[in-house]
C-alpha cells in the first residue's frame, strides 16, 4: 500500500508540475506573441513618420537650393555661408530617415529588390565621381586600382550602389588624414570592392558589433562623427539579400580599416 501511495504521490507531483510547464510555455508564447506585436507597431510608425517627414525635408532643401543659386534674387553677403550649412543639416537628417525607412522595410520583410544584369565596373566609377570632391574637400589622396573590364553582376543596381557611396563616404568621414584607397577586382567566380583607409580603425570588440543596430566605431567621437549606426546594417541585409556579403578587417585604433563587397559574377 505504501508503494502505491508512494507511486501516486510522484504521479500527483509530475502531473502538477507538467501543468506549471504548460502555463509557463502559455504565458511565454503570449509574451512572445506581444513582443512581435509590438515590434511591427514600432516598425509600422517609424515607416509613417519618416514619410510624413521626407516630404519637408524635400521642400527645405530644394527652396534653400534656389536661395543658393540667385532665384530669388541675389544672395545677401554672410547668408551663403549659413545656408550652406543648413543644406548640408538638412542632407544628412534625410539620409537618416532613409536609414530607418530602410530599416523598417528590411524588419517588416517589405524591402523590394529591383535584378537585372549590370556593369560593376561602371557602377563603382559612378560611386567614386560622386564622392571625389568630398574626398578631396578632406585634403584626403584617392587612391584607386579599379578594374577595366566589364564586370557583370546580376542585382538591385541602385541598392548595391547605395552600399558603394556607404563604405565611402565612412572612409572619408572617419579619415582626418592621409588616404582613401578603392579596388575593384575579379577573384575566381566573385567581384570584390574593397574601401581601404588610414582612418581611426576598429578595436577588436568592436568588430563584432559594427554590423549590428546602432552599433557605431567607439573612435567616433574622436572625429567628431554623428551618425544612427544603421548604415552598415542595412548594407549586410541588403547584400545577404542579393547572395552577397560585406565584411571589415582592421589592425586597430589607429590603424585603418577596410571593408569588402564580395558579389557573384557572371561568366
Amino acid at each position: 500500500m505504501e508503494n502505491i501511495q508512494h507511486h501516486t504521490n510522484i504521479e500527483h507531483q509530475t502531473d502538477s508540475r507538467i501543468q506549471e510547464l504548460e502555463k509557463a510555455l502559455a504565458e511565454a508564447h503570449n509574451l512572445i506573441e506581444s513582443l512581435k506585436a509590438s515590434n511591427t507597431l514600432a516598425n509600422e510608425f517609424v515607416s509613417f513618420a519618416a514619410h510624413q517627414i521626407r516630404g519637408p525635408i524635400g521642400a527645405i532643401k530644394g527652396y534653400i537650393s534656389l536661395v543658393l543659386e540667385g532665384d530669388f534674387g541675389d544672395v545677401p553677403p554672410g547668408f551663403a555661408e549659413p545656408l550652406n550649412i543648413v543644406l548640408k543639416s538638412t542632407d544628412n537628417l534625410g539620409k537618416t530617415v532613409n536609414d530607418f525607412l530602410d530599416v523598417s522595410r528590411i524588419e517588416q520583410g517589405e524591402m523590394r529588390y529591383y535584378r537585372k544584369d549590370f556593369d560593376l565596373t561602371h557602377l563603382a566609377n559612378e560611386a567614386i565621381n560622386e564622392m571625389k570632391k568630398i574626398i578631396e574637400g578632406k585634403g584626403l589622396e584617392i587612391r584607386l586600382h579599379i578594374s577595366p573590364e566589364v564586370l557583370t553582376i546580376h542585382g538591385d543596381k541602385a541598392k548595391i550602389k547605395h552600399v558603394l557611396l556607404n563604405l565611402v563616404d565612412n572612409a572619408c568621414k572617419y579619415t582626418d588624414k592621409g588616404w582613401i584607397e578603392i579596388s575593384l577586382a575579379k577573384n575566381d567566380r566573385k567581384v570584390i570592392f574593397c574601401v581601404r583607409d588610414s582612418g581611426v580603425g576598429i578595436r577588436p570588440e568592436t568588430m563584432p558589433l559594427l554590423f549590428q543596430k546602432f552599433s557605431r566605431c567607439i573612435a567616433a567621437g574622436k572625429t567628431n562623427i554623428h551618425g544612427t549606426g544603421l548604415g552598415l546594417y542595412v548594407a549586410k541585409k541588403m547584400m545577404e539579400d542579393q547572395n552577397g556579403r560585406v565584411w571589415a578587417e582592421s589592425e586597430g585604433e589607429g590603424k585603418g580599416s577596410q571593408f569588402y563587397v564580395e558579389l557573384d559574377l557572371i561568366m
